[in-house]
């Protein structure tokens, strides 16, 4: 017997978790900048040998204008190296020198439709033997990009996989509640959780689904 479907009450009951998804909107990881920091500086303070190098593109990107470019750029790469898993070994491996992982980067980077930024901050990576942490700095990268525009990073688990109707609602219902950022959902199936959802931004996490009240159902049932 499959496990019950998401179904209208506990979609409806998000509605009333307003002060809860507030909450939940806190970045994870960052603090504010000042608010007198200079314009090119990241919404956010981020912290670790990745970050620093996600500082430092993103400081330059943004006095050029190729915010979006760079973004793009870094998390192809961060692709490459989950897809091609050769390449991956090659910059992994200690006993290939740093002159040649700063070649072969430049190799992959020399093409004109490449950013100056993209290409610099490999390079410099590749020289520090630090190419092995791209995929980090592109997570960090991004999670700058994202407080720049405001994004809300959401994750929701279901027991059964969501309809385009069931996700348009959910993504309607943080957005409204979210007081209308944009909000990028990752959605992910545990059938565990038998129905209704699980939804976590950031380490805040909020739990509708069908197991928690059956859990809390046999709690109070206990203890009466």
């Amino acid at each position: 017997k499959n496990p019950p479907a998401v179904n209208k009450k506990d979609l409806l009951n998000m509605a009333a978790m307003r002060t809860s998804l507030v909450r939940l909107a806190a970045p994870v990881r960052a603090v504010p900048v000042r608010a007198f920091a200079s314009e090119h500086e990241p919404p956010v303070k981020l912290f670790g040998i990745p970050a620093r190098y996600a500082n430092a593109a993103y400081i330059a990107a943004s006095k050029q204008g190729v915010l979006d470019k760079v973004e793009t750029e870094l998390l192809g790469f961060k692709q490459m190296l989950e897809n091609k898993p050769a390449f991956a070994a090659f910059v992994n491996n200690p006993t290939v020198s740093r002159q040649a992982k700063v070649d072969a980067v430049e190799e992959i980077f020399g093409g004109p439709k490449t950013t100056k930024v993209t290409k610099n901050l490999m390079v410099t990576m590749a020289g520090n033997n630090r190419v092995t942490e791209a995929g980090k700095v592109a997570d960090a990268f991004q999670e700058m990009m994202k407080a720049k525009r405001g994004e809300l990073d959401a994750i929701v688990t279901s027991a059964t996989p969501l309809s385009k109707a069931q996700l348009k609602k959910v993504t309607d219902v943080l957005k409204a509640q979210a007081g209308g950022k944009a909000v990028a959902i990752t959605t992910k199936v545990d059938d565990s959780i038998l129905g209704g959802l699980t939804l976590q931004i950031g380490d805040k996490f909020l739990d509708l689904s069908i197991k928690s009240k059956i859990t809390s159902y046999t709690a109070a049932l206990q203890s009466s």
